[in-house]
Formats: structure tokens, sequence, C-alpha cells
């Protein structure tokens, strides 16, 4: 086998770093490749041979300045946890008071024997500690409350893992030599992969150089490759192998015997459609329940949460970094006895949107949010999750745009679907249509409606009109067959009667409007409303002449009697103003008035006559009024 050595072509850091290494007294300024990283020459290893072309061309000098490496615009990938105003929770560790008091008790109580025997304090596990789980997911003794399958016992759980059970000496001896032969099996099956790869890809250059196009355009369009991939269907193979390995009674077998049991037995070759579908349907309820599924324990939550927030942060900075698309997000529990520690996630500083627009601390942020999606929780009972699918209802119509419809269930496929043209999609339950929320009298039901309204499977629908044109013949059709019943509006009793007028010498009663029973008009006939003319001019007429009389008596009462003196006014407190000194001297009065009888001690813009300052109604006597002036 022969070797060639290729040249080592270092970047920017490699370079900084061997020119910090080299002595002061170097008379070179700038590295040479041999400086930096020359191997000793060996067996097999030919120095002078020269370096092989690319197809880009020969590769650059190492005296030539690289090219600038690109700037690492973020790197912590991480979730950042933000302070809890609630007990403080450890994701790595136990988090309760009382789980440490109890450790520390038991650590004091075993300090004897440990000293004794002088044996570690290391648990050892027992035969007893390797129990089975069963097959609904829910370990023994662990479904309590303080665990998420143990308030959502509707929930599915993910069924745990079983302890691996004890081996002896002969079984490990046999594993090491089936892992040996694998990895023999594995190598020569990489070598014989890799060559159909290269002559794949000498094939791929000649088409390549034949057409004149890139290989890399031949490699895509050979084996059909794209930028995304797709979630490929569930293989039948597949699904026959998980029956077997999760079989719904008795102890699973390994997923090696499960493989060979597929192809091998003749049972299992044979199947008709219906069974093989079945078998896909399970797999398919089993990849759900694991994307889906309640953790049974608190420990699995937490690790989950962990994990999954990690690498939702990872993909944020990903995307960040391809397309600039940056984000940040808030991820908290929903319940005071869940141990999940809250987080914060961002790419490229989006936090700080918070900061410098909102004006608003991330942490307080995160902290309220805490708060609002743990005491958001309206309770399980039957009333509260009626309540909640009326308002879902109510939005779907109102996103449709019918804010002021409401929800007719007792005319539903004549008013609500042929009126106005509005249905209800994948309504949940089978045993019933759509109807009233307060016609579900089981707990089940109401929560199987409201989920589906929840998650979307459940919507209303605006119908176009050729879905119109097939609803209203539904509807019809289920007429006709007596499965609905068209309610009509309720006929007056008073049909069919003449109607009794009232008489013209009073005013008529108000009559009820068909349009708004609530609104009264009143109906006035000719006679009436002439009667009400004249009598508002004669009343007009009377006004007039009473006011010429006053005026002429007033004239002839100025020219006898002498003029009158007019009474003397205090100033406004406009030209009280311009004189300081006299307000200040006012304002000093009023004050010791206010202290003696309890006067105002606001000095008001006019004090007439005999009046005083004050609260209204009180007269001032002569002395005040002297003092005032």
């Amino acid at each position: 086998m022969e070797f060639t050595f290729i040249p080592y072509e270092p970047g920017a850091e490699q370079l900084k770093n061997a020119v910090d290494a080299l002595p002061a007294n170097s008379s070179t300024s700038t590295p040479t490749v041999t400086d930096i990283a020359a191997p000793e020459a060996g067996p097999g290893i030919d120095l002078a041979a020269p370096a092989p072309t690319s197809v880009l061309g020969p590769p650059p000098s190492a005296l030539e300045p690289p090219a600038p490496s690109p700037p690492v615009l973020h790197t912590n990938t991480r979730p950042v946890p933000f302070s809890s105003v609630l007990n403080d929770v450890n994701m790595y560790g136990s988090s309760s008071s009382e789980d440490s008091d109890n450790d520390r008790d038991d650590d004091n109580s075993n300090d004897d024997d440990s000293n004794d025997e002088g044996t570690s304090r290391k648990k050892k596990h027992k035969k007893d500690d390797f129990v089975e789980i069963p097959q609904d997911g829910v370990p023994p003794g662990q479904a309590g409350v303080e665990s998420w399958h143990g308030r959502n016992p509707d929930r599915p759980a993910i069924p745990l893992r079983n302890h691996r059970p004890k081996q002896n000496v002969e079984t490990l001896e046999t594993a090491r030599l089936k892992r040996e032969a694998n990895k023999q099996t594995a190598a020569k099956l990489t070598d014989a992969i890799q060559n159909i790869v290269d002559v794949r890809n000498k094939m791929a250059e000649e088409v390549a150089e034949a057409h004149n196009v890139k290989v890399e355009l031949v490699l895509r369009r050979l084996m059909s490759l794209g930028s995304m991939k797709a979630s490929r269907k569930i293989s039948l193979f597949n699904a026959k192998v998980h029956h077997l390995s999760h079989p719904a009674v008795g102890r699973p077998i390994k997923l090696k015997e499960a493989r060979r049991r597929v192809r091998l037995d003749p049972e299992w070759e044979d199947m008709d459609e219906e069974a093989e579908q079945a078998l896909r349907d399970e797999l398919m309820q089993h990849h759900e329940l694991k994307k889906h599924g309640a953790r049974a324990t608190p420990t699995a939550c937490m690790v989950d949460a962990r994990f999954t927030t990690e690498s939702i942060a990872q993909e944020m900075t990903a995307l960040a970094e391809r397309t600039g698309m940056i984000g940040f997000g808030f991820f908290t529990r929903t319940h005071i006895h869940d141990k999940t520690v809250p987080v914060e996630i961002e790419s490229w500083g989006a936090l700080e949107f918070l900061s410098q627009v909102l004006r608003m601390d991330p942490r307080d942020v995160g902290a309220k949010f805490e708060l609002w999606a743990i005491a958001r929780d309206k309770g399980k009972s039957l009333s509260s999750s009626g309540k909640e699918v009326v308002q879902y209802h109510e939005e779907g119509i109102r996103a449709k745009g019918r804010k002021n419809l409401r929800l007719n269930w007792k005319q539903y496929w004549t008013v609500m679907v042929v009126k106005h043209r509005l249905i209800l999609r994948g309504w949940p339950l089978h045993d019933r249509g759509p109807c009233n929320p307060k016609l579900i009298h089981t707990i089940e039901s109401i929560r199987e409606v409201r989920d589906a309204l929840k998650d979307g499977s459940s919507f209303w629908h605006r119908l176009t009109d050729p879905e119109w044109e097939r609803e209203k013949a539904k509807v019809e059709q289920m007429l006709e067959d007596g499965d609905i019943e068209a309610t009509k509006r309720k006929v007056r009793s008073d049909k069919n009667t003449k109607k009794r007028r009232e008489s013209p010498e009073r005013e008529p009663q108000a009559t009820r409007s068909r349009a708004n029973k609530s609104k009264a008009r009143r109906v006035w006939n000719e006679e009436s409303e002439e009667e009400t003319e004249k009598e508002t001019e004669m009343v007009k007429a009377k006004k007039k002449k009473s006011k010429k009389r006053s005026r002429a008596e007033g004239d002839d009462r100025n020219r006898d009697e002498p003029p009158k003196k007019k009474k003397r006014t205090l100033k406004s407190s406009k030209s009280a103003s311009d004189n300081p000194d006299r307000f200040q001297e006012m304002q000093k009065k009023l004050r010791t008035l206010a202290k003696a009888k309890r006067v105002s001690t606001q000095l008001p813009p006019v004090i007439r006559g005999s009046r005083r300052p004050g609260p209204p109604g009180v007269r001032a006597t002569p002395e005040e009024l002297a003092s005032v002036r």
C-alpha cells in the first residue's frame, strides 16, 4: 500500500498560533508549511511526491494570506434557565428539601454499617429491584399525583424500558464473540459499499464530462436528492417486526429474533390487505404514542424537557446562521408539582427586543409567563370544559366573518348550514352529531370535543357554492326521511283577526314594532296634531304679550323714581392680581377669619354686597365686610 503526503494548508488561527510560538530571534516573519507541520519521513511515505491537483486547481501557497474565516455569530446554543418566583427546581437532582433530608438521614443511618464492614455506600441492586414494567407504561407505585401522567390519567403513557437482566460469564463471552464477528461483517460490508460508491462516482464523472455539466448535478439527479427529506411511509416489514417485538400479551422477544422470524416464517409472507393494514395502523399508533404520550415519571419529564429544549436551541441558532431568521422563546411548566426548569431560548440576541423596545426585563417576562401558565388552568370539571367548548365555537364563527351570529343548535342543519353556509368539520363524537355542549353529560366526551377544537382537527368551515349545493341536497333528503325536523316560526295568537282602533279623542297607546319589540312608536292622527300646533302658537303669543307689558311698566317706573345707587363690589381676582400688596392683605384677613369662624380660605373672583367668602347661603356681618374691604 502506497501513501502520498498532502501538504498541510493552515488557516488563520493556525498561522497565528504558529507565529506566536516562534522564537523571538527568528528571522522569518511568516511561517512556512514545514515550520508548522512537517512530518518525519517514514516507511511508505514519500515526501518528495507532488501533491495531487484538484479539479478546482492547485492549492494556494502557504505564504499567501489565508482567506478570512466566517465570523462566529452565536456560540451559546443551550437554553438559559431564568429565575422562578416559585419553589426552586433542580433539573439535575432532587429539588425538594424533603428528599435532601431523607438522603441525609439515610447516610447517617448507614454510617455505622459502612464503617464496620468497610464497604462503600454505593447502593447494590438486588434481584427484586429488577421489576417488569407493564404494557400500559405505568410502573408500580410511581403513578402518583406528582407525575405528569398521574395528573393526566386520560392521556396514554409512554412505556418504560425493562431493566437489562443479569448475564453470567458464559453469556458475556458469547456476546463478545458475536460483537467481534459482527464488526468484521460490518467492515466487509463497508468495503463492498465503498467499491460501489467509487464506481458510481467514476461513472458520474464520465457522464458530466460528456454533457459538460457538474458532477454534483449528475449525482443529485442520479440519487434523486433534495435539500429537504420528507418522512417516509411505514413499511410492512417494520410493522411485522414491531408486532412481534411488542406483543399485547406475554414477554417481548428480542429485535433480532423478531426480524429472523419475519424473514423465515412463511406465516408472515401470505397476508391479506386487511391484516397488513392492521399491522401498519398498530405501528402508526406506536409512533404517535412516542410523540405525544405522557411521561410516566417526573424524572422522565425532566430529561425529556432538557434534551428537547437543547435541541430547539441548536436548531434556532442553525436557522439564524443559515437564513438570518432570529427568534426567542420561553418554556415553563404548567403545574406547580412539575420539576422541569423554566428556560429561555434566543438566537443572535433576540431577547434584547424586550429590553430595548418594550422596556421589559426578559427575566420578569419569564417569571410572569410561568405564573400565568400555572394559574390559567381552569379545572377539568364538566362545566369548565363546556365553557371552553362554547368559547372555541364563538371564536371559530368570528374567524369566518360572522361576528353577530349566534349558534342555533336546534336548527343547525337548516339555519347554520343552509342559511348561513357554516358547517362544523371534524366532529369527534360518533354516537351523535353536532349538538349543544349542554347536552353532553360525560366528562370524557366533552374533553374529546374540547381537545378536537383546541388542536384544530375540528373547525368551522365556510361552504363554497358547490359544497353548499351538496349540503343543501343532503339536508332536504334528511327532512324528507324525518331524520331532522325544521321548527317553524311561532304563529301569532291574533292572526286573521281585525285590530281595534282607538277613539280620536284621546291619544292612542304605543303599538308594537315588528322589527324591534323593545322600542315603541306613537301614532298620532291629523286632528290631534292640529290641536297641538294651535296650542303651541297660543302659548307663544301669550309670552310675547307678557314681555311687552313688563317692558312698558319698567320704563314708566324708571321715569318717576330717582336712579338707584350701585352697590359697592370688590373687583375680580384678575384686577386684584394687578395690585399684589392689596391682594396679599385681603388673603391674610381671610385667613384670620377662617381660623376664628371656619370660613373658606380661598378668595372668590367677586364678593358682592352682604355675601362673605365661604359656603353658599351664609351671610356676612357688617364688621366682617368692613374688615375685608
